[in-house]
């Protein structure tokens, strides 16, 4: 494994090795995001109710944050240090635009913003208007929207589709759907597995998560192998490695607030944990 894995002490994080020996200790109320060469080798964790990113020898690498954005391709993550009232506030020392070291990558008069999304960020200037600037800090789109949503419609698709989603074609296998339960067929359109799974995920890293009825969600491999035989509440695909799941079994109906919307209802109590691609879980729970 390349980077530490996200590892929970009863309800505190730290990061382990493969083998669940503690790299960086229990000390952070969350993992926003595991280490990943998407963030430059850092990862983004919970102190005392505030973010910030750390580096795999567990040094801080950004001030505490009440709101901290995923780096984007040319390393500049967004930092708004308080989120409270930010329309109201004066002070443009509130948001930073950082470096994987914490260094400012560029100056900028901003009140608060948005986070990169293909290179564009919308931004509060200190005349209370929206507007919108590129990855080198220049303005695309002048400071004269009173709301964040209309600069979002001024700006178009080509702002908010992420360019970076992994094509269906060039996954292992292609999700379908079928009288409301799914299945997988291959680049060609041959169904390679018929539609009778209730919930499926697009296949990653050579693995979906699949379940044929609530409460027991796993992942499969592209010849429909399972990779361990324990059954989740709920989780998510792989990435680089790890996958994150609700690690208790919550005595809940799923779909009791179905009526608000929600497919899939996870319990705000619910415990969560990583698991790798053997089925190794990195928590402990006394």
């Amino acid at each position: 494994m390349k980077y530490p894995i996200p590892y929970r002490k009863k309800d505190k994080w730290g990061f382990s090795d493969v083998t669940k020996k503690l790299l960086i200790d229990c000390r952070y109320d969350e993992v926003i995001f595991p280490f990943s060469e998407e963030n430059f080798d850092l990862a983004l964790v919970k102190f005392a109710g505030k973010q910030c990113w750390i580096d795999t020898a567990g040094k801080q690498c950004s001030p505490l944050a009440d709101n901290v954005f995923p780096f984007t391709p040319s390393e500049i993550s967004v930092i708004i240090l308080d989120d409270k009232n930010v329309e109201g506030r004066q002070s443009t020392e509130n948001c930073l635009f950082i470096n994987r070291s914490g260094a400012i990558a560029f100056k900028l008069p901003a009140i608060t913003a948005d986070g990169f999304r293909n290179g564009i960020c919308i931004v509060l200037f200190p005349n209370h208007k929206y507007g919108a600037i590129n990855a080198k800090g220049d303005i695309v789109m002048e400071p004269e929207f009173d709301d964040f949503e209309a600069v979002f419609d001024a700006l178009g698709r080509h702002y908010f589709r992420d360019k970076n989603e992994i094509s269906k074609q060039n996954q292992d296998l292609i999700k379908f759907e079928a009288n409301q339960c799914f299945g997988y067929k291959d680049r060609a359109g041959n169904v390679i597995f018929e539609a009778e799974y209730f919930s499926a995920s697009d296949f990653n890293e050579g693995t979906a998560m699949v379940a044929r009825w609530p409460k027991a969600f796993y992942h499969i491999k592209s010849n429909g192998e399972r990779l361990y035989p324990k059954d989740y509440y709920y989780g998510f695909n792989y990435k680089n490695g790890i996958a994150k799941v609700v690690s208790d079994m919550p005595d809940v109906n799923p779909f009791v607030h179905a009526r608000w919307g929600v497919d899939y209802y996870i319990p705000l109590n619910a415990r969560w944990g990583y698991i790798d691609k053997n089925g190794n879980e990195f928590w402990e729970n006394e």
